[in-house]
């Protein structure tokens, strides 16, 4: 597929590209590494200046109302300068409080203006709604007084321990809903740990968090589980764009290095096994970013499928892993140093590509999806056929 950027989409990239180019790299991601949020709180403010966290917040809102495809536009150049900012979750979350806070209570916007402008960091506590039951991580939900308590725990969490609040999907008696919790409620418990790029995930225990339901309260159980699905959806395609972001900035690092580096007289990107190898890592890196601008093509035009972001994730999972990998083989020993900077962007995509579930669980969450997907399209053949045909006027 080839990516054709209206005005708007090209003038969104190349903004995107000068922000990362002046506050990301791997100068900047460096220095990154021991402090304790894993990133930059005012680059982060910078880029919600720069609008991508209202990206997809709808005008009713005083958001963007723009789609996937243009935060994924933005999300590719925030790989490839190592920008470990949560701007896919945030972003994310920032659509689901703008789209439903028109239903709920008014601390919903306040949430809303604190997030968007990159003051407060509300962070999703999601589960894949379509997980079989045995594996899911369930939160409950019991009605109390005027709102709830919650109950449960949820693990993987990224950036856990900095958020100041958690968009949470927890379970009713009556279905699920979508509500914010503040990151200092009392019963809430948070354990971190670091991975390797220098950010941090996170295991988050409720422990009867009690919640006042009017004031919080995203979306009910009419439209709870159908906006959780949604976020998780959108994360996963931005997570994916900054793998794709990551893997063509690792290879250009290899592909000018094989430029420079000497052996026997002539530079080591004139040997055919290496040029071999850089051709097979650009058609992984055209074969992911063909694929994720199409899904995100479809999930913006309100028929996306959700076996084919499942696809997405877990192509761009393996890819990233692949191309990064092969890119250090090719820099030699010096590739595993870390004063160079291929090792930081392998670093980096070994924390993206299991980020939301790896390769081999989406691979599982295509397979459901798709027999699901082939069930109801069986289904609704059957219903079709079972329908009379209408009379006609000329019968006899």
């Amino acid at each position: 597929m080839e990516l054709v950027l209206n005005d708007d989409q090209k003038l969104l990239k190349e903004s995107a590209e000068k922000l990362v180019e002046r506050y990301g790299g791997p100068d900047a991601h460096r220095k990154l590494r021991d402090v304790e949020s894993g990133f930059d709180k005012g680059r982060l403010k910078t880029i919600a200046e720069a609008g991508w966290l209202s990206l997809m917040v709808p005008e009713k809102a005083d958001g963007l109302g723009l789609g996937i495809t243009d935060l994924a536009l933005a999300l590719e150049q925030a790989g490839r300068g190592l920008v470990t900012e949560p701007v896919a979750a945030l972003a994310a979350s920032a659509r689901a409080v703008g789209t439903g806070r028109a239903a709920t209570g008014a601390g919903t916007e306040q949430a809303l203006n604190s997030l968007v402008s990159g003051k407060n960091i509300l962070i999703p506590v999601l589960q894949d709604p379509t997980v079989p039951a045995a594996k899911r991580e369930r939160i409950f939900a019991e009605h109390y007084h005027y709102g709830y308590q919650l109950t449960g725990t949820r693990t993987g969490i990224p950036f856990a321990e900095v958020a100041d609040g958690f968009l949470v999907d927890a379970n009713t008696s009556d279905g699920t809903i979508l509500i914010i919790v503040p990151r200092d409620t009392f019963g809430i418990t948070v354990d971190a740990s670091r991975t390797v790029d220098g950010t941090a995930h996170g295991t988050i225990d409720f422990a009867e968090v009690t919640l006042m339901a009017d004031e919080l309260l995203i979306a009910g159980v009419k439209q709870g589980e159908k906006l959780a699905a949604d976020i998780y959806i959108r994360i996963m395609l931005g997570v994916s764009a900054e793998m794709l972001g990551v893997m063509e900035q690792a290879l250009d690092l290899a592909v000018g290095y094989m430029q420079t580096r000497e052996q026997f007289g002539r530079p080591i990107g004139s040997f055919q096994a290496l040029q071999h190898r850089a051709v097979n890592d650009h058609i992984q890196i055209e074969l992911v970013r063909s694929l994720l601008y199409q899904v995100c093509n479809a999930v913006d035009g309100g028929h996306g499928s959700r076996a084919m972001v499942a696809a997405v994730k877990a192509r761009a999972s393996e890819a990233v892993l692949s191309v990064t990998k092969s890119v250090i083989q090719m820099h030699g020993a010096i590739g595993f140093t870390d004063e160079y900077d291929a090792g930081l962007y392998l670093r980096r995509a070994m924390t993206l590509a299991s980020q939301y579930g790896n390769a081999s669980e989406h691979r599982e969450s295509f397979v459901r999806h798709s027999r699901l997907d082939a069930e109801k399209a069986a289904e609704l053949g059957k219903r079709r056929k079972r329908k009379k045909p209408k009379k006609s006027i000329f019968a006899t």
